[in-house]
């Protein structure tokens, strides 16, 4: 199997972490994202020459723009994105915070959608690659006193199939043109 690059955001815990070691004891190249470059010290100890941690709080645009753009630059072609970092939020709606819920939506929607984002013309440019979604089966479904969870879910059901081929977001530019000229 010939090597890939990855670049998946949250590995520092949970199924990034698995997924990550997985994909480095294959032989594959990993740019990992974390909020501290702690959490995956033996990871860069053991991978020093195919994994590579960034730094990143995915509620911040510019900083996910950033690393994007980096990671391209530095690793060459990156075959796989997967948008991994996110956490849950349990407890009935009248009990959550304000900032609780934004800070759950920045970080599980917004900041996935931002990472496609900016991803997307890189993939474009190298003419392939592939965009992977990971949410919660949560999201299918409200468990008493968890509201707060499947209202963001909703907005990862509306990415499922960005990556598609002839995904909306993904469709060629030049269709774009040629639907506003019929258009006229």
């Amino acid at each position: 199997m010939p090597q890939r690059t990855w670049l998946i955001t949250g590995v520092n815990s949970g199924f990034g972490r698995e997924l990550t070691d997985h994909l480095l004891k294959r032989g594959d190249r990993v740019v990992g994202t974390v909020r501290d470059t702690g959490k995956v010290a033996d990871l860069l100890e053991r991978y020093h020459e195919t994994f590579r941690a960034e730094v990143l709080d995915v509620t911040d645009t510019a900083a996910i723009r950033e690393v994007v753009e980096r990671s391209f630059a530095q690793v060459g072609r990156i075959d796989v994105v997967i948008s991994n970092a996110g956490y849950g939020l349990f407890g009935a709606a009248e009990e959550l915070s304000d900032e609780q819920i934004d800070r759950m939506i920045a970080t599980n929607l917004v900041g996935s959608i931002q990472l496609i984002r900016a991803a997307i013309p890189h993939l474009r440019n190298q003419r392939g690659g592939r965009i992977i979604q990971i949410s919660s089966y949560r999201g299918a479904g409200c468990v008493p006193r968890e509201l707060a969870v499947p209202r963001h879910q909703v907005g990862h059901r509306r990415l499922r199939g960005v990556g598609r081929p002839g995904g909306r977001i993904l469709r060629d530019r030049h269709d774009d043109r040629r639907a506003r000229r019929r258009a006229h």
